[in-house]
């Protein structure tokens, strides 16, 4: 029997307007409708040349995380630890949640504010990013999705919690994929206060995961998520440089915690940083550190910045 999930997750996911098929899901964000209306594009898009109105952000594991992040704005409480059983195959999932997403982008077909032309294509996504909720790496076939996806995409992004090393040390590079760790954390005691990880997830394994992206050789972000009284303390810096390093990331994005969805249960609008408190950050960083300061983009309150002898071109196409 395949793997489903629990009905009362499945009807909050659903009520959040998720798209569900099986253990795996996807949404339109808000940066999805702002791209079809004309309204501006993600920072993805500045940073990267993702499309952002044919962005697909969607998860194989959609109610699976090994951690269960403060900060995450996806119902981490009721997730479960692990994904086992038997799994659809990556060909099944991508076909049916681009169906999903179709029916979900329905009503900008009529939309004034969005051109037919923009509105079609949209229909047919070319950006994948595995992240949306849950941790992508507990789905046993995820090497498969991430080589079927660069196959017919223009670009594919994971994001992972890098606590599963022995994953990302068996991933291929390719010219139209980007690996992200999401760093939260200088050390284990906040480690263990913010990302609040399973039984059988250890600060040793986040550490791991750096190894294995610095020994990657395609694209690579270290993302950094700061949140106000917790874990962006100036004598943390030093620590945080170390993780940097340790990564050989070709990237960093120094970003705030934003106040949405189920965040909002667990911590207050108040820790959000603002972006001059984000760039202040980044600057801190870059002392010291064989990195530059290279975008930016204020409505997400991020700051982009790159190895100094990174080979990788900012745009992915």
């Amino acid at each position: 029997m395949r793997i489903g999930l629990n009905e009362s997750v499945q009807k909050e996911l659903e009520k959040k307007r998720y798209g569900i098929y099986n253990h795996s899901g996807v949404e339109i964000c808000e940066w999805n409708r702002k791209a079809l209306r004309g309204e501006g594009d993600c920072y993805k898009a500045k940073f990267y040349n993702a499309h952002t109105s044919r962005c697909m952000q969607f998860s194989p594991a959609v109610a699976h995380c090994n951690q269960n992040c403060l900060f995450c704005w996806r119902p981490n409480e009721v997730m479960c630890p692990s994904l086992k059983g038997v799994v659809d195959d990556p060909k099944e999932i991508v076909e049916n949640l681009i169906e999903a997403r179709k029916k979900q982008l329905m009503g900008f077909g009529g939309n004034s504010a969005v051109p037919e032309e923009r509105f079609i294509e949209s229909l047919e996504p070319d950006h994948f990013a595995i992240s949306l909720s849950g941790e992508p790496t507990l789905y046993p076939k995820i090497i498969g999705l991430i080589e079927f996806l660069c196959k017919r995409a223009r670009s594919v992004f994971l994001v992972t919690n890098g606590t599963r090393p022995d994953i990302l040390g068996q991933l291929r590079p390719h010219n139209n994929f980007q690996i992200y760790i999401s760093c939260n954390a200088p050390n284990e005691e906040i480690y263990k206060e913010i990302c609040r990880p399973a039984k059988g997830t250890s600060w040793e394994d986040f550490l791991g995961g750096l190894d294995a992206m610095r020994e990657f050789l395609g694209r690579t972000v270290l993302r950094m998520t700061f949140i106000r009284g917790l874990n962006d303390r100036s004598e943390l810096i030093p620590e945080y440089q170390k993780l940097i390093e340790r990564s050989g990331a070709d990237f960093i994005e120094v970003k705030s915690f934003m106040s949405l969805g189920y965040a909002r249960k667990r911590l207050e609008y108040g820790k959000m940083l603002y972006f001059d408190e984000i760039r202040e950050i980044a600057e801190k960083l870059l002392e010291g550190i064989n990195y530059r300061y290279e975008d930016e983009h204020k409505p997400s309150r991020i700051v982009l910045l790159k190895r100094k002898d990174s080979n990788k071109d900012n745009f992915i196409a």
